[in-house]
This record gives structure tokens, C-alpha cells and sequence, in this order.
């Protein structure tokens, strides 16, 4: 089975978003029930994200010149974890239907965590769940 891990950059398609569609998503923790908590990645910043100051200041620039599987300078969207069983992701690996694409750089890693560390979004269960050390 496939090792998935913090930072890894993952694609699959979603049939929850609207509309369903293929994306990028990076995951940034587990909790011991084997969930999977990962964000979102976007080529663009939504709408009414740009005007809400704390989900904005939650969204973290990624470049193609260093990711070069995106098509576009994009961002993690980490206003919101969203969640997936680990046992569903591994198999979707192993059998093709999600894809392993890269891992974030260690310095990206450690910036993403610092943010989501201090941010008011987040409870302490989350922060102390998926962004521990």
C-alpha cells in the first residue's frame, strides 16, 4: 500500500464540488481514525474568499516553476480542511483513480503549517489533530 503523507500533492476527480471536477489537493494530516485532512489547491482565488480577510490570508501561493505538474501559478486553499477516509485514498492510488503528483518543499511545508497554527479558523481539535509537529 502506498505511503501518503503531510505535504504530499495529490489528483483526483471530486463528484462533491460544484461543478464535479478533477483537482490537485494537498494533504496536511491525519487523525487517529484514519481520515485524511488535505486542501483544496486552485488556480484561482474564489470570489467571496477575497473578501473575507481571514480566508484569504489562508491562501498560499504555489508556482508551476517549482510544481511543474500545475498548469498555472496556483494556491492552497487552507481556509477549510476538508476530509477522506486514508484507506478510500490509498486504494483510488493503487488502482489509479488518484494520483501521487509531487510533495510540497520542505519550506513551503513549514509556512503552511505556521499559518494554520495561529489562524482563528481553525478549533484546537483541528490544529491539534492535523497540524501537530
Amino acid at each position: 500500500m502506498p505511503l501518503i503523507k503531510r505535504g504530499d500533492i495529490l489528483h483526483r476527480y471530486f463528484t462533491d464540488t460544484t461543478p464535479p471536477k478533477s483537482k490537485f489537493f494537498v494533504v496536511i494530516g491525519e487523525n487517529s481514525a484514519n481520515i485524511v485532512g488535505f486542501f483544496f489547491v486552485n488556480s484561482n482565488i474564489n470570489n467571496y474568499i477575497q473578501h473575507n480577510r481571514l480566508y484569504l490570508d489562508m491562501q498560499m501561493p504555489v508556482k508551476r516553476s517549482v510544481y511543474s505538474f500545475l498548469n498555472y501559478d496556483s494556491f492552497i486553499d487552507a481556509h477549510e480542511v476538508k476530509l477522506i477516509n486514508k484507506t478510500l485514498l490509498h486504494n483510488e492510488v493503487i488502482s489509479g483513480n488518484t494520483t501521487i503528483e509531487g510533495c510540497l518543499i520542505q519550506e513551503d511545508i513549514e509556512l503552511l503549517l505556521d499559518a494554520l497554527r495561529v489562524s482563528k479558523l481553525f478549533s484546537k481539535i483541528e490544529k491539534e489533530t492535523f497540524f501537530k509537529y
